[in-house]
C-alpha cells in the first residue's frame, strides 16, 4: 500500500481542491488528514487507486510524493502507538511518516512509512496486515 503526501500553500483551499478532483476521477479516499501552518498545507491520502490519483495532482500541479507503507494492527489502549514508535525507533530505523488509519473494537491500524520497511515486517510479523 502507498501513502501520498501533498505538500502545498494554505491559499489554494487545498482540502477542498484536492478532495474535488479526486471525487471527479471516481478515486475513493481510504484515509485522510490534512495540516495547515501558516501559509503552508500537508495532506496525508490513501486511496483507492493510487496511480491515477498520482497522476491527476500532478497534472493539477501539485508536489505529491509517494511512499510504501506497512500497515499494523496493535492493541487500542493508552500508549500504544508509543511502543510501535519505540519498537521501530529502537531498531536503528527511521519513522518518515505515521497514520492512525482505524480506531475500533478490533484494536488500532496504524499506517508506517519508515527507512526499512522489510526491517518492520519483520519486527512485527503477524501484526502486519499487508
Amino acid at each position: 500500500m502507498k501513502l501520498l503526501t501533498i505538500f502545498c500553500t494554505a491559499a489554494d483551499n487545498p482540502m477542498t481542491r484536492v478532495t474535488e478532483i479526486l471525487g471527479q476521477h471516481g478515486i475513493d479516499i481510504r484515509s485522510i488528514d490534512f495540516v495547515e501552518h501558516g501559509d503552508e498545507a500537508l495532506l496525508n491520502l490513501a486511496v483507492s487507486d493510487h496511480d491515477q490519483a498520482l497522476a491527476r495532482l500532478i497534472d493539477a500541479g501539485y508536489r505529491v510524493v509517494s511512499n510504501d507503507i506497512v500497515l499494523l494492527r496493535t492493541p487500542d489502549r493508552p500508549g500504544a502507538l508509543a511502543q510501535v514508535a519505540r519498537r521501530i525507533t529502537d531498531h536503528g530505523i527511521a519513522i518518515r511518516s505515521l497514520t492512525l488509519m482505524q480506531a475500533g473494537d478490533a484494536g488500532l491500524v496504524v499506517a508506517v512509512a519508515t527507512s526499512d520497511n522489510p526491517g518492520v515486517r519483520k519486527l512485527f510479523g503477524d501484526a502486519v496486515l499487508n
